[in-house]
């Protein structure tokens, strides 16, 4: 089950579910208790509950608290409800905390966010438009002995949304203790998650798993209840967030606190904050940890606490896709790559190189990449060149790899390698001690679990050319020409001159590998002939002319070695 769109909790299993529709979204109780405790009951108490709060936040009824309060005249004292103060006094405290970015009282400028109608009872009020770029001077003060709200000014409307859905969660916990419930996930629309209890087939004091399925490699938290959960997002209710500066700093945000309207509260904040305002917010806190990722894709999520545990390490793998002309078949092999990567826990990043595609091309790869970054965010943003040949767009895009890289990658964009046997390939890779490796796919081998479907002339043509290459530049690799290739990148990096920019590319690399002493490792893999090839009989030629060119520059080796890994 999954009680969060962001958050899975796998262990749910025993939980009875009850569900009501109240402020505006889904209100949903997953229980568990003795066999002697009647849970719709128990639902029933609950969900009269939630409606009464609803009586009392909503900013769209006359009679409620908030209402009452937006509609009061300096001077006037209100006498309001228990959950409306506390409501009102963590609102207040998490505005304080994050700097006036969390502001409760700008309820006008919400309505026009969100293009909603001011609500007739607040028809004849001034809006006070201006409040988000001016929140200074109080606008009410409130005595929690008393339960009492004195209004101080007409300077923004109160509007509690923010809290209120993780008010009510919080409310219920009671209700649910007198009726002797043992577990329960409480869930407000997706974005509000209370848990108390252990899960039900743990044992008493047991943890729950999270599982951050849209983040990379699906990391997972273990928490003991009770815990909150709080998640804000332009995904889900555009506009509902408002900003002096326009554009928010942060695209999606993930509290874990001891309530879910601090959850909640803070959640929203996060969103209007920079990293440093976040990281200064929650400097002193030890039972409140945020995971904030950046509208900007290219910078790293901002997270404290135990939710720093949810960004990936520095990648240890850097894959580049090279592309012309790829928008046909770069979408569904990179789609599967993507989803291939992100089900184990690789330290990969994965850099698409558009190599001058013409205007219409590159619009079409960006949105590509851009769509699926959404949800793999080892997918970095797309790297546009001139047109300078494959083996330029793969050297420009390993020199975009990130310094932690100790492997760059590549391989080519029309699928032929499948999403499985990249992911292979990679994980060989990882498994390397020797940092003085290259890891070559090979087509050319007999191992039947590997299937090689390849048009019969060109795979003629293919061996002919590998054996010819591998007598005429003495090299180890069985298939030279191979689309899938692993290197150390400290090896390439200490390399200088590249001059092979098209084609040759590969074979000026592996050159070098045996020039340099690298072992060289043939890597069986299943292949299969994709349509719409982008080589020529001229670039076929060119192979030709550089296999001479390279055997005149290269210098005999100093040592060579070969090695298989299938």
């Amino acid at each position: 089950m999954m009680p969060s769109p962001i958050v899975q909790l796998p262990d749910m299993g025993g939980l009875t579910s009850f569900s009501h529709r109240a402020m505006a979204t889904e209100f949903t109780l997953h229980l568990s208790a003795p066999d002697d405790v009647d849970l719709r009951a128990v639902a029933a108490e609950v969900f009269r509950r939630i409606d009464r709060i609803e009586e009392k936040l909503s900013f769209y009824r006359e009679a409620s608290d908030v209402s009452r309060i937006n509609r009061a005249a300096p001077g006037d004292t209100l006498v309001i409800d228990e959950c409306t103060a506390d409501c009102l006094m963590l609102a207040l405290e998490v505005a304080v905390a994050s700097e006036g970015r969390f502001d409760p009282f700008v309820g006008a400028q919400a309505l026009l966010a969100k293009a909603q109608p001011t609500p007739p009872h607040l028809a004849d009020l001034p809006a006070n438009e201006d409040r988000i770029h001016d929140p200074s001077g109080a606008t009410v003060a409130i005595d929690p002995l008393a339960l009492s709200v004195t209004k101080i000014q007409r300077h923004g409307w109160l509007d509690l949304g923010a809290v209120g859905k993780g008010a009510a969660l919080d409310a219920i916990g009671p209700v649910l203790a007198d009726w002797n419930v043992t577990s329960a996930v409480l869930v407000a629309g997706g974005s509000s998650v209370l848990v108390l209890g252990p899960p039900p087939k743990c044992a008493a004091g047991g943890g729950w798993r999270l599982i951050f399925s849209e983040l990379p490699g699906r990391p997972e938290l273990a928490v003991a209840a009770p815990f909150a959960l709080g998640a804000s997002g332009l995904g889900f209710q555009p506009g509902h967030i408002v900003s002096a500066e326009g554009r928010l700093p942060q695209s999606r945000t993930i509290v874990l606190a001891p309530s879910a309207a601090l959850a909640d509260a803070l959640s929203t904040a996060a969103m209007a904050m920079t990293d440093i305002e976040i990281a200064r917010m929650m400097k002193d806190e030890r039972d409140i940890a945020v995971f904030a990722e950046a509208n900007d894709p290219t910078q790293t999520p901002c997270a404290t606490g135990v939710c720093s545990r949810l960004i990936p390490p520095s990648p240890e793998m850097s894959l580049v896709i090279p592309c012309w002309c790829e928008s046909r078949r770069l979408p569904p092999f990179l789609t599967a790559l993507c989803e291939a990567l992100a089900a184990v826990p690789l330290s990969v990043e994965v850099v698409v190189v558009d190599d001058g595609s013409p205007a219409a091309e590159k619009v079409a790869l960006e949105q590509t990449v851009n769509a699926l970054r959404a949800s793999h965010r080892f997918l970095r943003p797309l790297v546009s060149l001139a047109h300078k040949g494959k083996g330029g767009a793969i050297h420009a895009g390993w020199q975009c790899a990130s310094a932690s890289a100790r492997w760059l990658g590549l391989v080519d964009a029309d699928g032929a390698v499948s999403p499985a046997e990249v992911r292979r390939g990679i994980e060989v890779a990882l498994a390397t001690k020797n940092g003085r490796t290259v890891i070559a796919g090979s087509r050319y081998h007999h191992d039947a679990q590997r299937p090689v479907r390849r048009n019969f002339w060109r795979g003629l043509s293919g061996r002919w050319f590998a054996a010819w290459a591998r007598r005429r530049l003495a090299l180890q690799a069985e298939d030279c020409q191979c689309g899938f290739k692993l290197v150390p990148a400290g090896w390439w990096r200490s390399r200088r001159a590249w001059h092979e920019a098209g084609y040759a590319f590969d074979l000026e690399l592996l050159c070098a590998a045996r020039e340099d002493g690298l072992r060289l490792s043939n890597l069986a893999i299943a292949w299969r002939e994709v349509g719409e090839s982008r080589v020529r009989l001229n670039d076929g030629l060119q192979l030709l002319r550089a296999v001479r060119r390279l055997r005149k520059s290269s210098p005999p080796a100093r040592r060579t070695g070969s090695g298989r890994n299938d």
